[in-house]
């Protein structure tokens, strides 16, 4: 009972928000018709969906109160097993359908690095911020604000070299002097900080620099700018992480007038608990299912196409994920089991 009130539901719709936002960004068609600026601008609206899981994980999780082999045993025990599954579903799709690959060693890479499709990239790194998970509490339970606050500044510099890169000389590799404070740690690390400290950044000082964010791309394109659009704008860049900070700090504070009504609510949890399930699954119901009938790639509007394969890939794949929740090996396969109620 006491964990079910200590339950933070606005951690849970940013959860479902990014989960949809993972399957938006997966949608389009790639075809020769396609709207390159319908296609560039949602991409870059819904890439904040990666940072944002991260600063669940990391607003749910820092700093661990109970021993670290217990919490890696049951961290772990609910994503690798199922991203062993969807990676042998997603090789032996390869497989089936001719793909020039090498299954064996494929397999035999599984521990070292995603396989089966691209998607599972994001269960690896998850599974390294577990593991460093321990190291990070020892060091927040003796931390300051102003210390955590000293490490995120280190961590928004590195996000800014896309940008310094282009005016001076910078060291981004192994031997760099901030290479130990880059990459999505620092999403986790921001989740834990917008938690503990909500007020720590203002709407006045994140506003503006959400506009900027929001204009930087469009501004490059307009001028014609010679830059690398990916690293420019992409997951760790500091334009992507404004976004990132405001989408969460904006659903935590205002996300309480949708949560509040119960029905709405229990839907949210419900998804919550499905979301690894449904990012697990969603490629394989998108690319190898809808994407393949014909009435979906007969739709002449782009637009209208790529809405009706997140709606389909998004509600076929939460009813997979419920289904399969009732399965006895459930945590095997989406992560999530149903509980019997009493």
């Amino acid at each position: 009972m006491n964990t079910l009130k200590k339950r933070n539901y606005s951690l849970d719709l940013i959860r479902v928000i990014a989960c949809l936002m993972v399957v938006m960004i997966h949608a389009p068609l790639p075809i020769e018709k396609a709207d390159e600026i319908f296609l560039s601008s949602l991409s870059y609206v819904t890439v904040p969906c990666i940072g944002l899981f991260f600063m669940v994980s990391g607003a749910l999780l820092l700093p661990i109160k109970e021993k670290n082999a217990s919490f890696l045993k049951r961290r772990l025990s609910k994503i690798i097993l199922p991203t062993l599954f969807w990676s042998i579903v997603y090789i032996g799709y390869n497989y089936y359908q001719g793909a020039d690959r090498i299954w064996c060693k494929e397999i035999l890479s599984l521990p070292f690095s995603a396989q089966g499709h691209g998607v599972m990239w994001f269960m690896y790194t998850l599974t390294g911020l577990y593991l460093i998970t321990p190291i990070l509490s020892h060091w927040l339970h003796s931390s300051s604000k102003r210390e955590l606050e000293f490490y995120l500044i280190l961590w928004t510099i590195t996000l800014c070299y896309p940008l310094l890169g282009l005016f001076l000389f910078i060291q981004a590799g192994v031997t760099g002097i901030l290479y130990y404070n880059t990459g999505y740690v620092g999403y986790f690390l921001l989740g834990h900080y917008l938690m503990k400290y909500p007020e720590a950044i203002s709407w006045k000082f994140l506003f503006p620099l959400v506009i900027i964010s929001l204009l930087a791309p469009v501004f490059c394109k307009w001028k014609q700018y010679e830059v690398d659009f990916y690293s420019m704008f992409w997951t760790l860049s500091i334009f992507v992480a404004i976004c990132c900070t405001a989408w969460f700090k904006g659903l935590i504070q205002y996300g309480k007038i949708i949560i509040k009504f119960e029905k709405i609510r229990s839907c949210i949890v419900l998804i919550s608990n499905l979301s690894f399930g449904i990012y697990l699954m969603h490629i394989f119901v998108m690319r190898y299912i809808i994407w393949k009938w014909d009435w979906i790639q007969n739709i002449d509007n782009y637009m209208g196409q790529t809405f009706m394969i997140v709606i389909l890939t998004f509600s076929l794949s939460l009813l997979g994920c419920y289904l399969l929740s009732f399965i006895p090996g459930a945590i095997y396969v989406i992560g999530y089991k149903q509980i019997k109620q009493r």
